[in-house]
């Protein structure tokens, strides 16, 4: 018996068999266009027999009825073509394989992230243990040519594939490192990257990155759970942004670990008959609060996740709208070797919540998800500890729930324009700071001027504009100087009031009560800055 076969004949209502096992949909495919658009395909022209082959199998299988003038095209390249569907595709074997490898994070290649420049090939960061690391190829380093072709001015998609290649063969790059040109014969072989990884952030929170849901990723999963679950977290922080999907299997497996054994997935085939089906089994479901970061490329089997989770409340959605991919692929094997890939089912969250072209919408909105949920959902994190005395935290009601943020934490620089865009977003009434006897309103004037929430205790001296980008900050105090002593203070600092980047800058002794802060390097056009020194808050406003 065939998967597909397999596929059809187990599936079985949630109501009426809890035991059904999930593991009988893994023929069945959800996958993001990306995922799709990122390969090259070229099959070759089939055979009339072949080609009725295909016929037959668009006919029976596709979501929906297939009109002749689909089913007549000249070649099955055309009939996949004439669908208008954009996840029905017709692969080789190879390139079945290759997509495939795609979902399990799997390559070929020497093992590098890398960003186009004018000049060609910059790598972003190498790989642990790959071929580029062992041959002593830098992250920074340019590669400026691939077996003798220029890559220079090449688009990604190309660049790539002159790098990727078949395990076993060899890769000639020119490097550029600095003023030197460095060659490097990089020999090819399989680059397999886990689809899960996790860390502990803050002491308090397990943050798990899911990029994929392949083959493993939900032993994967688990096993990360294991290990963090050690640590005691307080939260856990899981992370869906830009995962396209995968298997709706690993989907629903992995669902387990936030609804137990309930109904994950609503699935309606051809003939419009809807099926429920469960979650599996873990034996127990996470019970501390849960923050899911999602964004416009979280899509398919991510949003399978993502809609069982959110139906039943497990966990706040931090990010933008989900892809909103709410139809299943299935894969069918042609006589020769190729594959069709179509797209055979529509699928709804456990209540019944249409996914197609809709999304999974965020409880709390972040436009720049890729750059301030995780900011967002860390800060979101915090708990004060004293039942009375909540000095140093600031509570906000954010999505219908109440957070309260460790100041410490917001001020540093990873965090601080995350804390400002949650403090723009929330209305102001909902924004209380902390005292020694528990919360109270925040004052009017510290939603214009974000350091109040930090320095609030702080004197604010004077400001100056138009200030040229080489400005030198004079600091008066009220004392004496003593010059070696402030050069090791670290409460000195220079803070950009956007971004919360501290400038690095020298000191120079002026007079007996003065310092000058001289910045290492240009200030931002345009932005605040604030200087802190022991008891004083100065802003410069830079044009």
């Amino acid at each position: 018996m065939n998967n597909r076969t397999k596929f059809i004949e187990e599936k079985k209502q949630c109501s009426t068999n809890r035991s059904m096992q999930i593991s009988s949909m893994l023929a069945t495919f959800a996958f993001v266009l990306f995922f799709i658009t990122s390969m090259t395909f070229s099959v070759q022209a089939a055979s009339s027999s072949l080609l009725e082959e295909a016929r037959q199998t668009i006919k029976n299988n596709y979501v929906s009825e297939v009109p002749d003038s689909v089913l007549n095209a000249p070649t099955i390249e055309e009939m996949v073509k004439r669908l208008n569907d954009p996840y029905s595709e017709y692969f080789s074997k190879q390139e079945q394989q290759d997509f495939v490898n795609v979902i399990d994070n799997k390559m070929y290649g020497i093992g590098i992230y890398m960003e186009i420049i004018p000049e060609g090939v910059k790598i972003s960061s190498v790989i642990n243990n790959s071929p580029a690391s062992e041959a002593g190829i830098k992250a920074g380093d340019i590669i400026t040519s691939a077996n003798g072709t220029s890559l220079a001015g090449v688009a990604s998609k190309q660049a790539a594939s002159y790098i990727q290649g078949e395990e076993g063969t060899t890769v000639n790059l020119v490097i550029k490192r600095g003023d030197s040109q460095l060659n490097f014969a990089v020999t090819r072989r399989e680059i397999s990257i886990p689809t899960v990884e996790g860390k502990m952030l803050n002491n308090n929170a397990a943050y798990i990155q899911v990029s994929s849901f392949g083959s493993d990723t939900s032993e994967l999963f688990t096993q990360k759970l294991k290990e963090l679950k050690m640590k005691n977290p307080e939260f856990y922080i899981i992370d869906l942004r830009n995962n396209g999907g995968g298997y709706m299997s690993t989907a629903l497996d992995m669902a387990g670990n936030f609804i137990g054994e309930n109904r994950a997935i609503i699935i309606e085939n051809k003939q419009g008959q809807k099926t429920g089906y469960l979650a599996s089994d873990k034996g127990s479901v996470i019970d501390k609060p849960v923050f899911f970061l999602v964004n416009e490329n979280t899509a398919s089997a991510s949003e399978i996740l993502s809609a069982a989770v959110k139906d039943y409340n497990k966990a706040f959605f931090i990010g933008t709208t989900t892809y909103g991919k709410g139809v299943a692929q299935q894969m069918f094997p042609l006589s020769d070797g190729s594959y069709l890939k179509l797209t055979v089912e529509k699928f709804y969250s456990p209540k019944g919540n249409v996914i197609q072209k809709t999304g999974i919408t965020p409880d709390f909105k972040v436009e720049d998800a890729n750059t301030l949920a995780l900011p967002v959902a860390d800060l979101f994190s915090g708990k004060c500890k004293n039942a009375v005395d909540k000095t140093g935290y600031v509570k906000v009601t954010a999505g219908g729930k109440d957070f309260e943020i460790n100041l410490d934490t917001a001020k540093d620089e990873a965090h601080w324009a995350a804390f400002k865009y949650i403090i723009s977003t929330v209305s102001k009434d909902n924004v209380y700071i902390g005292t020694k006897n528990g919360w109270t309103k925040t004052p009017g004037d510290y939603f214009n001027n974000i350091y109040k929430f930090f320095y609030g205790n702080l004197k604010n001296l004077d400001s100056a504009t138009n200030v040229p980008k080489n400005k030198i900050f004079n600091v008066t105090f009220n004392k004496n100087v003593d010059i070696d002593a402030v050069k090791n203070n670290a409460d000195i600092e220079i803070i950009d009031a956007e971004t919360g980047e501290r400038a690095a800058f020298d000191i120079k002794k002026v007079g007996d009560k003065k310092v000058s802060l001289v910045p290492k390097e240009e200030l931002r056009s345009g932005d605040t800055y604030y200087v802190k020194a022991k008891d004083i808050i100065k802003s410069y406003t830079v044009k």
